[in-house]
């Protein structure tokens, strides 16, 4: 059995823009992705509402919760061993209150597939695979959006599409597999930053897909 860690924010969470709440189980893109591959495979949801790839946040109570490069080492240490890591970040570090630039979350993300590879060689013996997939822009409803005024309204827009190049040279450089979310999916038009039902299902079948390519199954 194949061990798959999906390593992301509310997306990988499952948040439910229309009740604030969460997606059922078999409805969050993670599920439809085990649902897909079948019992062959353990896929492990890792989600959480405004995680970013590296940045505390100053506005929570424990800032440092959400910042995944902080977080990855005890969540690998849970779940090891593991054979392939698929990591969605980058949206939340794109909120005017982090500073970050496009650069930097490109290789952010990257600082956790180098440690990932490190950490669990370390302990398991080999080296899992990594899927780094860009996450789909912010969308044209933004301004509107309850979350507009953290991402600084269109502003964002223009970053968060430069995003998915810069992650597919990291990808490359790095020699991780990648995919690129907005080429399956957009954003709700309610919050502009979360995927509908439906993208939840397209998305989750599209990387069934991706991983069947990486493991020649």
């Amino acid at each position: 059995m194949k061990t798959i860690l999906c390593y992301g924010d509310s997306n990988t969470w499952g948040f439910n823009h229309e009740t604030q709440g969460r997606f059922p189980y078999g409805a969050r893109w993670p599920n439809v992705l085990q649902e897909r591959l079948g019992s062959r495979f353990h896929v492990i949801e890792e989600g959480l509402n405004g995680r970013t790839a590296a940045k505390d946040d100053p506005d929570d109570e424990c800032p440092q919760a959400r910042n995944g490069r902080r977080y990855l080492i005890p969540c690998l240490d849970s779940h090891d061993p593991i054979d392939l890591i698929i990591l969605m970040l980058g949206t939340n570090d794109l909120k005017e209150k982090f500073f970050t630039t496009v650069g930097e979350i490109a290789d952010n993300v990257g600082i956790l597939a180098e440690r990932s590879r490190e950490e669990l060689a370390g302990r398991q013996g080999y080296e899992p695979e990594i899927l780094l997939v860009a996450p789909m822009p912010v969308g044209s409803t933004i301004e509107t959006s309850v979350f507009g005024g953290e991402f600084g309204g269109r502003k964002a827009i223009p970053p968060s599409i430069e995003l998915a190049d810069a992650l597919r040279k990291t990808a490359e450089r790095l020699s991780c597999y990648f995919l690129d979310a907005s080429q399956i999916a957009q954003p709700n038009e309610d919050d502009a930053i979360h995927f509908t039902r439906e993208g939840h299902r397209r998305f989750g079948t599209a990387v069934a897909r991706k991983v069947r390519e990486i493991f020649s199954c």
